[in-house]
Order: C-alpha cells, then sequence, then structure tokens
C-alpha cells in the first residue's frame, strides 16, 4: 500500500522478533518528506530509553535521524498512528495487531541492555530494494 511501509524487526541473538509499521518510504534523493507521512531515512542509530510524554510511558528513542526529530518505536496499528515513528506489533491485513504485548515484551528486553542500536534498511524479501 502507498501510504505504509511493513518491515520486521530482528533482535540481535534472537532473530526474528515483530513486524513493524511505518509511513511511507521513500527515495530522498528523488522525493521531499512530507510532515506525518514520510518514513526515517536508512541509517544506523543508536537508541535511547526515555519517556514519552505523549504516550505516557517509558518509550525507546532513535537518536540523531536526519530530517526529523522525537523519533520514537511505539505501539499503533496503522500509518495514522505514526508521524514517521516505527510501530510495532504482529502484521495482519496491512496492518499490526497485538501491539500493545510486542511492545511491552520488547522494553522488557531493551531494558536490560546498556548500548542499543537499530539499523533501519529498505530490502525486500528478496533482497531488492522496493
Amino acid at each position: 500500500m502507498e501510504d505504509r511501509t511493513l518491515g520486521e524487526l530482528y533482535v540481535e541473538g534472537i532473530g526474528w522478533y515483530c513486524d513493524t509499521l511505518e509511513p511511507h518510504s521513500i527515495d530522498w534523493s528523488k522525493e521531499k518528506k512530507v510532515k506525518g507521512k514520510t518514513a526515517i531515512p536508512e541509517g544506523t542509530y543508536k537508541v535511547k530509553i526515555g519517556w514519552s510524554k505523549k504516550h505516557g510511558r517509558m518509550v525507546p528513542w532513535l537518536q540523531n535521524v536526519p530530517h526529523f526529530t522525537g523519533i520514537q518505536i511505539h505501539t499503533g496499528n496503522v500509518p495514522k498512528h505514526s508521524a514517521g515513528c516505527i510501530l510495532v506489533g504482529i502484521e495482519s491485513a496491512n496492518c499490526l495487531m497485538d501491539s500493545g504485548i510486542v511492545f511491552r515484551e520488547l522494553m522488557d528486553h531493551l531494558k536490560k541492555k546498556k548500548d542499543i542500536e537499530i539499523e533501519v534498511t529498505s530490502e525486500s524479501e528478496d533482497g531488492e530494494m522496493p
């Protein structure tokens, strides 16, 4: 679907952990960011756990994301629940289900880690760019 980017989250030492959903992914060399409707650029980002006033809980915050501020990993089911953030859950019919359960389990795992990084790529299942 044009308005969303579905992906997968892998955790070191575990492998596949959950599915992800972000807004539409763009080719940054040809397109411009549309506020609230564009996925973050590919890259490796440090992650810090901190309080989210908006969500009323501790969440992972991606650090130094080009063109964006305040990027978090949090709960949600459809693109309108994200303004560039990464939503976690289990994919079903191009949406995410069980987001709250998956998020709580991910946070339990991440709280035990000291140096957290996330790599965002846009490779499809066959290894080709979409």
